[in-house]
C-alpha cells in the first residue's frame, strides 16, 4: 500500500478554514504567467496559487507557504519528475489513483469526498495528482539509489532501545491482526439497501470458518484475505478500531467507491511492546537517514540543472 497518509482531523480542520477564509479561483481567471523554467519545464503563477492552497490544505490550515516558498517547492518537484523520467521511474496513473485511494481510506472518507475538499479549498484534482506523482517518484528514486544505506542494523537498535530505559512502560503493545475484507458492492441506485444488508450480515457474523463462506456465495459481495497486518503499521484510526473488534467478528461498514467494506478480525496475537518500540526505532532511523540522503541527491540535481526564474 502506497504510504502517503493524510489524517482525518487536519482535513475537517482544513475544511471548515477553507469554508470561512479560502478564496475561490475564478471561472474565467486569465491565463497565468510563467514565473520560472527548469530545464525546459514551465512553472506559472498559476501552479503557484495552487501550492500555496494545496500545502495549506494538506497542514490543516497551519502552514502557509510564501510565494517564494512555494516556488522553490515547485522547482523541487519538477525536477524530482524529471529525474523519475530520466531513469524511468514516473508513477503510472493507476499508482496516483491507488496512492489517492489510500489518503482518502486513511481519512476515513471515499476519494470523490476527498478530492470535493481540495476542490472547495480551490485545489483542483490535477494539482493534487502531480503532487502524488512526485512523492512516489521521489520515494522511488531514493530507494533505487540508497537502498543499502538507508538499511538498520540490529546493533543500532539494540542500542537505541537501550537508550529508552523506563519509558517503554508507556509504549502499547503491537498487535498482530488477521484480516479478511467483505465488500458489498452498491450502486448509486441501491446504497441505502446494500448499507442495511452488509449491517444485517455483520449481526449475524459469528465465526470467519463458516461465515466468510457464507458471504462468498452472496451476489455483489467481494471476500478478500488481506492477511496478516500489525497495528503500527496501520493508521491510527484504523487499529483502533481492530483493537476494538472483538475476534471472529466485522468491524463497522465503511462506505468505499464500490460499496461497503467491513473488515473480519479473524485472529489476533500481542507482540508486545518491545516489538512497538523495535518498530518506531526502526521506522525512525530509516526516516531520518533517508530525509539525509534525499536532502543530498536534491541537492545535486539543483546544481547541475537549468533555472531560469523571470
Amino acid at each position: 500500500m502506497t504510504d502517503i497518509r493524510l489524517k482525518s482531523s487536519a482535513l475537517l480542520l482544513a475544511l471548515a478554514m477553507t469554508i470561512l477564509l479560502a478564496p475561490t479561483l475564478a471561472p474565467n481567471a486569465k491565463a497565468s504567467g510563467i514565473v520560472a523554467v527548469v530545464n525546459g519545464a514551465a512553472i506559472t503563477d498559476l501552479d503557484i496559487t495552487q501550492r500555496q492552497k494545496l500545502e495549506r490544505l494538506l497542514s490543516g490550515g497551519k502552514r502557509r507557504l510564501s510565494k517564494s516558498a512555494a516556488l522553490n517547492a515547485m522547482i523541487d518537484d519538477k525536477l524530482k519528475l524529471i529525474e523519475a523520467r530520466d531513469r524511468n521511474r514516473t508513477p503510472s496513473d493507476s499508482d496516483i489513483d491507488n496512492a489517492l485511494g489510500n489518503m482518502a481510506r486513511n481519512a476515513k472518507m471515499s476519494s470523490k469526498r476527498l478530492t470535493g475538499i481540495f476542490r472547495q479549498a480551490g485545489v483542483n484534482k490535477e494539482t493534487l495528482k502531480e503532487w502524488l506523482r512526485a512523492q512516489l517518484a521521489w520515494r522511488s528514486l531514493i530507494r533505487a539509489r540508497f537502498n543499502a544505506q538507508i538499511r538498520v542494523d540490529e546493533a543500532e537498535i539494540m542500542q537505541a532501545l537501550n537508550e529508552k530505559g523506563e519509558s517503554r512502560n508507556s509504549v502499547e503493545s503491537t498487535i498482530q491482526f488477521d484480516l479478511t475484507s467483505v465488500l458489498f458492492v452498491a450502486r448509486a441506485k441501491n446504497q441505502n439497501l446494500r448499507l442495511r444488508e452488509a449491517k444485517r450480515f455483520r449481526d449475524s457474523f459469528q465465526s470467519c470458518d463458516t461465515d466468510l463462506e457464507k458471504a462468498r456465495r452472496l451476489t455483489d459481495v467481494a471476500v478478500t484475505r488481506v492477511g496478516r497486518r500489525e497495528s503500527g503499521a496501520l493508521p491510527p484510526a484504523i487499529s483502533k478500531t481492530l483493537r476494538d473488534t472483538p475476534v471472529n467478528r466485522l468491524t463497522q461498514p465503511r462506505k468505499t467507491d464500490t460499496g461497503y467494506e467491513m473488515l473480519a478480525v479473524c485472529g489476533k496475537k500481542d507482540l508486545g511492546k518491545e516489538a512497538t518500540l523495535r518498530d518506531e526505532i526502526e521506522t525512525k532511523l530509516k526516516d531520518d537517514r533517508s530525509k539525509a540522503l534525499s536532502r543530498k541527491y536534491l541537492a545535486e540535481l539543483r546544481a547541475r540543472a537549468v533555472i531560469e526564474k523571470r
